[in-house]
């Protein structure tokens, strides 16, 4: 994603960023784990198990992960830090009912998506360009929405695999409320519309490269929404095409980029 997102943004690749999200995703990864436990036993059962196990383990390694994040983010600025601190501060909100008598807000209806969207597309999107010294423009926005968009239907498209799991522990997701058609039906127009808004914001200000590229992850999600019941009965299958999405789209900007003759970037 960081790398992604340099390209987008005319940036070189910043290391110092992908290092930072390595370790925040390993983090909160493995923090959501142990506070999902209910759902997880329910919807993953060998992930359970695993996780049960070396549960000690994952835990504290997940707290080093993130304290050596936050550290190394200090020595790129209080910015830096802020960013760096968003998934956390989603991740408390989002998993942990913060005053007596509150809900989680994963257990208020679309709160989890949107939460869980805004904490994995800012950070990417805002990392590069703040250790580069410089400030947000429409291309640090497009990259945001284009971020926003495709984790929002990834996290979307794996509650509609998990809803069993949902549905006993009570947690009411768009497919929880809706059905599996309807959300079908309400990703497909939110790809199209968000997908054409970043598609026209690449045509207007951005090379040709990372036009098409965009154009390839609206066709991209449209696929894998609209053939959910066949990828994901296998669950390893739906978590390399959904999560691992960005390994491929990093392939495939690559590709353009060293494809397409430098008149037409």
């Amino acid at each position: 994603m960081v790398w992604i997102s340099c390209a987008m943004q005319g940036l070189a690749f910043d290391p110092v960023a992908a290092g930072i999200m390595v370790l925040v995703t390993f983090s909160i990864y493995n923090l959501n784990r142990k506070t999902d436990e209910s759902e997880d036993a329910i919807n993953h059962a060998e992930r359970y198990a695993f996780t049960k196990k070396y549960g000690r383990f994952l835990f504290y390694s997940a707290i080093a992960a993130y304290g050596i994040a936050l550290l190394v983010s200090v020595l790129q600025g209080f910015d830096s830090l802020l960013i760096t601190a968003i998934p956390l501060i989603g991740g408390v909100i989002y998993s942990i009912p913060l005053l007596p008598g509150l809900r989680r807000l994963k257990e208020i209806p679309v709160m989890k998506s949107l939460i869980v969207a805004f904490a994995w597309a800012v950070p990417p999107a805002l990392l590069p360009i703040c250790h580069a010294g410089l400030h947000a423009d429409i291309s640090t926005a497009i990259v945001g929405v284009f971020y926003f968009s495709l984790v929002f239907i990834n996290t979307v498209v794996f509650d509609m695999r998990d809803v069993e799991g949902d549905i006993v522990s009570g947690v009411r997701t768009i497919p929880v409320i809706l059905g599996m058609r309807r959300t079908k039906i309400a990703l497909t127009i939110l790809n199209v519309c968000l997908g054409t808004a970043v598609v026209c914001g690449g045509l207007s200000c951005m090379g040709l490269p990372v036009t098409l590229l965009l154009i390839v992850s609206v066709l991209y999600a449209q696929w894998y929404i609209t053939s959910f019941n066949r990828l994901c009965t296998e669950k390893i299958f739906g978590e390399l095409l959904a999560d691992g999405q960005f390994i491929l789209l990093s392939g495939v900007l690559y590709v353009f980029i060293s494809a397409i003759p430098l008149r037409l970037l």
